[in-house]
């Protein structure tokens, strides 16, 4: 068993204002998404080979611990682009050996950021 794809959601219409913060500034690969079966609008990230963020567009407020886990390679580099955007940082302790925090997007969804080092390398 594996996890295929996370799905975050934003409101009706913002999904110009996030595809560029997953794509430029956590690195994650746009994919087109299937001309059948799923809504058009939002968008598909590739993560790895094997699993995808999905982005859909639908109204309600979502839990504000609500989150999903990206390990990065480049930790460092990562809190550079996030402060480039102005987006926020919550420096947490460290888990399986390395650094981690949360962000959030551009619609507040939040992102747990994790290095990979420990037992996540």
């Amino acid at each position: 068993m594996r996890l295929h794809h996370v799905n975050i959601v934003v409101p009706p219409g913002a999904t110009a204002t996030v595809v560029p913060f997953y794509a430029d500034v956590l690195g994650l690969r746009g994919v087109d998404k299937p001309s059948e079966g799923v809504a058009q609008s939002g968008a598909w990230f590739d993560v790895d080979a094997a699993s995808q963020v999905h982005v859909s567009e639908r109204d309600g407020a979502v839990h504000p611990q609500s989150h999903f886990a990206l390990v990065v390679d480049d930790f460092d580099g990562t809190l550079a682009r996030l402060a480039e955007v102005g987006a926020g940082w919550e420096d947490q302790p460290p888990i399986f050996g390395g650094r981690r925090g949360f962000t959030r997007d551009p619609v507040g969804n939040r992102i747990e950021i994790l290095e990979r080092a420990g037992t996540l390398a």
